[in-house]
């Protein structure tokens, strides 16, 4: 018999006293305090984090600067309940979620 405990990163994301209004879409929340490794943890938590974290974030810090001083966007569907889907082990956008050049 195999015994193990694992943080779940979708309940840790979705605790009241840790993100207020935890459903709703804030990314202004990342600015207003830093979060401790064990209560944002999109690449694991602990020792057994992702070995890919650091090219992932250096990657989409590229990424997002590129889009952003060459692009105005705006979502092409106004509809405030847009809601991230379970697609395998991690969340995304719904399959209608598209964005617009502005």
């Amino acid at each position: 018999m195999c015994n193990a405990v694992l943080a779940s990163i979708y309940l840790t994301h979705r605790r009241g006293d840790l993100y207020p209004e935890p459903e709703k879409f804030g990314p202004e929340r990342f600015l207003e305090r830093q979060f401790s490794p064990y209560e944002f943890i999109p690449f694991g938590g602990g020792s057994r984090r992702c070995l890919g974290m650091v090219l992932a974030q250096f990657e989409m810090k590229i990424i997002l600067a590129t889009i952003l001083t060459n692009a105005r966007l705006s979502l092409s569907n106004q509809s405030p309940d847009l809601v991230p889907v379970r697609r395998g082990a991690l969340l995304a956008p719904e399959a209608n979620f598209t964005m617009l050049k502005a």
